[in-house]
């Protein structure tokens, strides 16, 4: 994966430790952290801890998450990610509420799919996201995934209620 990418709007680029406190803004938000799998952040040492493992990833080769930034501004608005395994390649991204509803969650996916698809042995791009996650299923759609089924019990979203309890999710998918 290339080390940046730039869409139209935005500039994607590997997260810094000096962004720590906006990345914080967003992990800390309930509103933000919904449907993630993983808790909303309660202090910045959990933002340093996921820069920690976004280095850890990119310097592994198989696990890339950027920075979305506004290109214009270089203002922080969120994150997007690529990770590569044995079924191939996954995205993810989360935004900051303050930028919603403005299609940067699609740009900024749209661009990774595409900087994924550069890697000749790639056959799937996929991604799942919680059944109640309108939204995001929304962008998924718009990048012309597939809708490939709901994946009962799937993914645990801790910041809905019982941690212990997967919830359903839905999966999409791009293959070649």
């Amino acid at each position: 994966m290339p080390r940046s990418v730039d869409t139209r709007r935005l500039h994607l680029r590997p997260p810094a430790p000096t962004d720590a406190g906006t990345i914080f803004a967003y992990a800390s938000d309930p509103v933000a952290t919904r449907y993630m799998i993983w808790p909303t952040a309660e202090d910045i040492d959990d933002t340093h801890d996921f820069l920690d493992d976004v280095a850890a990833g990119w310097a592994a080769g198989d696990d890339f998450c950027y920075a979305v930034t506004d290109r214009a501004t270089g203002v922080l608005h969120g994150a997007v990610s690529c990770q590569f395994d044995q079924h191939g390649a996954e995205i993810g991204y989360i935004l900051a509420p303050s930028v919603w509803g403005r299609g940067l969650a699609t740009e900024a996916a749209a661009a990774i799919v595409e900087a994924a698809w550069a890697n000749d042995d790639l056959y799937r791009v996929w991604a799942t996201c919680d059944v109640d996650n309108t939204a995001s299923a929304r962008v998924l759609e718009k990048l012309g995934m597939r809708y490939e089924g709901r994946l009962a019990r799937w993914a645990p979203c801790p910041n809905l209620g019982d941690t212990a309890v997967p919830r359903d999710a839905l999966c999409y998918a791009l293959t070649r």
